[in-house]
């Protein structure tokens, strides 16, 4: 069983939930489920994996981690998973709903953890987009990245 480790962030600057006004009209409120555990909510029941990627390390040539985004038809929601695989380096995931005031989700684990982000709602054929990236505990250089929408 995989531990959760999450963080949660804004689309916007600053940590800070903006609303905007257009005219006479506020922007819409959030959705509940938004920034939620899937387990707590039971979001995870029914849930499959939409899209699996390998965290490849080209500096290596080797699969170091492993991201996959999961969406609960019973809720609407989208969170991702998060494996690492090889000691002395951090894997970080980032997900969002191509949607208007999504919020950003993200979490990081190192060699042998697991983790998933908070779940966001994007029901049907909201667009998600998906970043990981992997970075090297000592140098804290960057290794390798990658980003996908998946609609």
């Amino acid at each position: 069983m995989w531990k959760r480790k999450a963080v949660a962030a804004l689309v916007l600057a600053g940590g800070m939930m903006l609303t905007q006004t257009v005219g006479a009209q506020a922007a819409p409120a959030q959705h509940p489920l938004n920034g939620t555990d899937p387990t707590e909510t039971g979001c995870n029941v029914g849930a499959y994996v939409v899209k699996s990627w390998d965290m490849l390390n080209p500096v290596y040539n080797e699969v170091q981690g492993k991201a996959q985004l999961v969406y609960s038809p019973k809720c609407g929601t989208n969170w991702v998973n998060v494996y690492g695989f090889t000691t002395g380096y951090t894997y970080t995931v980032f997900m969002h709903a191509k949607a208007e005031g999504s919020w950003f989700f993200d979490t990081t684990v190192d060699a042998g953890d697991s983790a998933a982000t908070l779940q966001t709602y994007a029901p049907g054929s909201t667009c998600v987009e998906v970043s990981w990236h992997i970075k090297n505990s000592t140098s804290l250089f960057r290794e390798a990245w990658g980003t996908s929408t998946i609609c």
